[in-house]
């Protein structure tokens, strides 16, 4: 007798691990291509680090701020017209990073399993295996893996050791993105600080994200460990842009989450080796694999990585042919 195929078994032709950008753009693409699939986020939340809150009429992103700006017809295409407020080459969104990440969930149709983490990856009968920290086993014909390196690296520890060990030599900063709003008229004319343990400060009066043009937004870039509370973290970015008091402030970190800028040759080096190691019907996309060497200006790519996760999906759907 033929067993029929469930539906919720072929939804996992494709599985797609990480509900960030990379991996939100990889499930819009193959819900545009009409493929089925399911994704796997770690978080009760999709966007990763990507997020935004508005306190007494600023509003402020945790990691990604300013980005370099996107095609108009791109965002377009996501509903975000006009939604976009350039710089010179940069740009930022009035409603929010977040609403970024809203855009690109908002159709999804796949399966999805939130709260859930990856602990390993194998391979049985023609099928990848996922087993999921809870004890769950999922299958797939094809994986999309948009984690860090090093996640990534355990995950892959027994399914492909060599692209394991390529990924566990990763090196990471710790920085902390501390949002400030104070009056213009507070600020000093030039809030550049000279200090080695700040990697960066961006700064916007664009409407939307501050109650109006006598105010500025500042997200301070801040090398820290975790003997610093976030009060801590607020007084120091204050005290190097000479802020008295801030009208709002916010703290977002995260351990070992800014990849340490390389040498381009030894990225570029790198990469390939990875992308060569990987089993068949495996992909990797996210921050950590951009074509670009880290900079850890704080101006991030957010078009590569859309880019990564719709190639990504593409790449798989060429797999389940072959």
């Amino acid at each position: 007798m033929r067993m029929r195929q469930s539906k919720h078994t072929s939804m996992r032709d494709i599985v797609v691990v990480g509900g960030g950008l990379s991996g939100l753009a990889a499930c819009h693409e193959l819900a545009r291509l009409g493929a089925r699939y399911t994704i796997i986020e770690v978080k009760r939340r999709f966007g990763g680090g990507i997020r935004s809150s508005l306190a007494r009429g600023f509003l402020m992103d945790g990691c990604a701020f300013v980005y370099h700006a996107l095609a108009d017809d791109r965002l377009t295409a996501l509903g975000l017209a006009g939604q976009q407020a350039r710089g010179d080459g940069t740009a930022l969104l009035r409603g929010g990073s977040e609403s970024l990440i809203a855009a690109l969930a908002k159709d999804l149709r796949g399966g999805r399993l939130m709260r859930m983490a990856l602990s390993s990856l194998g391979w049985l009968g023609g099928r990848f295996t996922l087993c999921l920290e809870n004890g769950i086993m999922l299958d797939a014909r094809a994986l999309i893996l948009a984690l860090p390196a090093r996640y990534a690296a355990r995950a892959l520890y027994n399914l492909s050791p060599g692209t394991a060990e390529l990924l566990a030599e990763f090196r990471y900063d710790s920085l902390a993105r501390v949002s400030l709003g104070a009056r213009q008229p507070d600020m000093p004319a030039d809030f550049v600080p000279q200090s080695s343990d700040c990697a960066f400060v961006l700064a916007t009066d664009a409407p939307g994200r501050v109650p109006d043009r006598d105010h500025v937004l500042l997200q301070v870039g801040l090398r820290s460990d975790d003997s610093e509370d976030s009060q801590q973290l607020i007084a120091r970015a204050s005290r190097l842009l000479d802020i008295h008091e801030p009208l709002v402030a916010r703290v977002d970190r995260w351990p070992e989450a800014d990849l340490l800028p390389a040498a381009a040759t030894l990225h570029a080096d790198r990469l390939r080796a990875i992308h060569a190691s990987l089993p068949g019907g495996i992909s990797l996309v996210g921050s950590d694999y951009g074509r670009r060497e880290a900079q850890n200006t704080g101006i991030v790519h957010l078009d590569e990585r859309m880019d990564m996760g719709r190639e990504a999906a593409r790449s798989a759907l060429a797999f389940l042919r072959m």
